[in-house]
């Protein structure tokens, strides 16, 4: 088989297309070159970068810890005051139990024959109480701690008492009053170093022993506030400062003297209008009573209604009267059988026993005259009715007609009955 060689165009041809594979191939690789070249540019420059990170993180943390340090510092020196406080107020708590220990061990081994080292035990006894009740109350702070306060105060003052009966059979009135100081001392010095934390820690100024100190009737007034009411340490202290001077403690001093002396007079003048009846409490305050307005006006009703009563006393006596009148004219006129038929309003014959007999008939005006006379009583009896007619008529009177002249004389005094009820009625209701 033979080769067949190019013709010279289709040479040409072939070469053309090998130099432009070769500089395609070449500009290529120029194109990797600096693909690589940028690729390692980015590479270092993101090395460089991650360098200045981390030096500049490793100086911050450099310089976190420097500020870390000086805060630290300037802290303890800060605190030194306090921290040094602190150990005062704790020596100076500790001081008055270490003595007062002692002298109770002592007391319990020279004078109890306690032995060592249960002698420790007597003061363990009688001062650890009180100041169990004292951290208990400190570490319930936040919470209800009911009487533990107050227990405390009462178990250091058994301790004080203790200590002060000992102190003064070993060493006097003055060892004894010592001793009982040194029992009080230490929970008294506790006491105020709790109050003066915790009205720091509530955000108010620790004043309130300056308060004691300076306004000691206004303290009390205001802790006396705060029991009752409940409310809180600055509204008590105002309160306090109104009930005395009428103002409050931010007015000048003019004006609280002022306000004192108003206060008083104005105290005085309630003070004898409450005794003069004029002030009263409704709805749990004092106002203004309205007292004489309604006495007097009651007295106005009652004079009235007396009134009212007097002429209706006087109306019902003229009737009774005129009825009187009637009764002894129709037995004038008529004759004393006239009166046979006389029965009470509401009554009927039979009700009034029957008919009164001759004799009763003529008997009963005689005896109405001895009734408005005087010489018989109002209401009565039949042996007082006997008795009349013995005295009067030298003659006697059967029960019988006795009994009938009492039942007409109480018939015709149902009126005047009646109109006497009704007089009691009205006066009592106006009194």
């Amino acid at each position: 088989m033979t080769a067949t060689i190019p013709t010279q165009p289709a040479a040409s041809t072939w070469r053309a297309d090998r130099r432009a594979d070769q500089a395609a191939a070449a500009e290529q690789r120029r194109q990797d070159e600096i693909a690589r070249a940028e690729q390692r540019r980015q590479d270092y420059a993101a090395q460089r970068a991650e360098r200045r990170q981390d030096q500049a993180a490793a100086e911050q943390r450099a310089a976190d810890r420097k500020t870390a340090r000086q805060d630290r510092r300037r802290a303890l020196l800060a605190g030194l005051p306090n921290h040094g406080m602190s150990i005062l107020w704790a020596t100076l708590i500790v001081a008055p139990i270490t003595l007062a220990w002692n002298a109770q061990a002592a007391f319990a081994s020279e004078t109890l024959h306690i032995s060592g080292p249960f002698n420790h035990l007597f003061p363990l006894a009688v001062e650890v109480g009180a100041w169990v009740c004292a951290f208990e109350a400190h570490r319930r702070r936040h919470q209800a701690v009911g009487r533990l306060t107050a227990w405390m105060w009462i178990l250091a003052g058994v301790a004080a008492v203790i200590n002060a009966s000992h102190g003064t059979r070993d060493a006097g009135v003055a060892g004894g009053l010592a001793l009982g100081a040194m029992s009080l001392l230490g929970v008294l010095l506790h006491s105020i170093r709790q109050g003066l934390d915790a009205e720091q820690a509530g955000g108010r100024s620790p004043l309130r022993l300056v308060r004691l100190v300076r306004f000691p009737r206004l303290s009390l007034a205001a802790l006396s506030l705060r029991a009752a009411t409940g409310t809180d340490p600055d509204t008590a202290w105002v309160l306090a400062w109104v009930d005395r001077y009428g103002v409050g403690p931010d007015t000048p001093r003019r004006d609280r003297v002022l306000g004192r002396l108003i206060t008083r007079k104005e105290l005085r003048d309630d003070k004898r209008a409450a005794r003069a009846g004029e002030l009263s409490v409704i709805g749990g305050r004092v106002s203004p009573s309205v007292a004489p307005e309604v006495r007097a006006y009651i007295d106005e009703e009652r004079a009235a209604a007396m009134a009212r009563v007097h002429l209706a006393e006087q109306a019902a006596e003229a009737v009774v009267a005129d009825a009187e009148e009637a009764l002894y004219a129709a037995a004038l006129v008529f004759g004393p059988a006239a009166l046979s038929n006389l029965s009470g309003p509401g009554e009927t014959g039979s009700e009034q026993g029957g008919r009164l007999s001759t004799r009763a008939a003529t008997l009963l005006p005689a005896l109405r005259e001895a009734i408005a006379g005087g010489t018989v009583s109002r209401h009565p009896k039949t042996p007082e009715i006997r008795r009349w007619v013995r005295e009067t008529r030298g003659e006697g009177l059967g029960a019988e007609t006795a009994g009938e002249l009492r039942d007409a004389v109480a018939t015709l005094h149902l009126v005047d009955v009646d109109h006497d009820q009704a007089h009691d009625d009205v006066a009592a209701g106006g009194a």
